[in-house]
This record gives C-alpha cells, structure tokens and sequence, in this order.
C-alpha cells in the first residue's frame, strides 16, 4: 500500500523502503532488507497538498548503539511499532509522498510535541546566532 492517494498524518509512522532514507553515520549501517519506520513530522498543510511532494521524517532505529542525547524512545507498541525503539531527531529529512508505505499507527499528541521540541532544541537557530559584533 502506498499513500500517494491518501491522507498523510502529522504524527503517523509509516514503513519505507531502508535505502530511502539517510541514517548517518552511515559507514557500517546495518541496512534492512526491506522496510523501516519513520515518523512524519511536516504539518497537515502541507502534508495534504497534493501538489507537494514531500514530507518531513524522521528514521526510527531499534538500535540503541544509534542513539545520541538528541533521540526521543517510543516503547514497544507506542505508534503500532512492535518493539522499543528511538527516533533520530537528528537525521531529520525530506522524503518523498510517494516512498511511504504503510502506516502502522499514529503518535500521542503528547510524543509528537516531545519530538518536535527535541526538533526545535536541535536544530533551530535563534536570532542570536546570526548577529555579529560591531
């Protein structure tokens, strides 16, 4: 199953095929022979153009040697994953509509607002870090 035809979910996690996706530090990366989740963390508004293309995801790994500070962990059965596991915050990424398969459930609100606020510690500049001393 695809969803190019179907309403993406902010919050949804979704099966895509492993070399879709960037999971850095790639060297020595374990690939999967078929799928990984990820979770989708680009809006409803952009998320239901359907002249948009793409969405915001972030890897889901099983792999505790993967994870950083920076990794939020869902448990086993949080969102329909089927063991513990953490999202890589960090790797952060466009993909593709049409790369994502099926869904296997969705986020509390209260996990995705953790994310997105691991997001926003992470990655987001303050106006601070653009001004220069005279």
């Amino acid at each position: 199953m695809t969803t190019t035809n179907s309403l993406v979910i902010n919050g949804g996690i979704y099966y895509v095929k492993d070399k879709a996706i960037s999971l850095p530090p790639n060297d020595g990366r374990n690939y999967h022979d078929e799928r990984r989740p990820v979770v989708v963390l680009s809006g409803p508004d952009t998320n239901s153009l359907a002249g948009w293309p793409t969405v915001l995801v972030a890897p889901i790994s099983t792999s505790p040697k993967l994870k950083t500070q920076y990794c939020v962990k869902l448990g086993a059965s949080e969102g329909g994953l089927p063991k513990k596991c953490w999202v890589r915050v960090v790797a952060v990424q466009p993909l593709l509509k049409s790369d994502l398969q099926d869904r296997l459930g969705v986020l509390s609100a209260e996990r995705l607002e953790e994310i997105q606020a691991r997001l926003s510690s992470t990655w987001v500049c303050t106006s601070r870090a653009w001004t220069t001393s005279s």
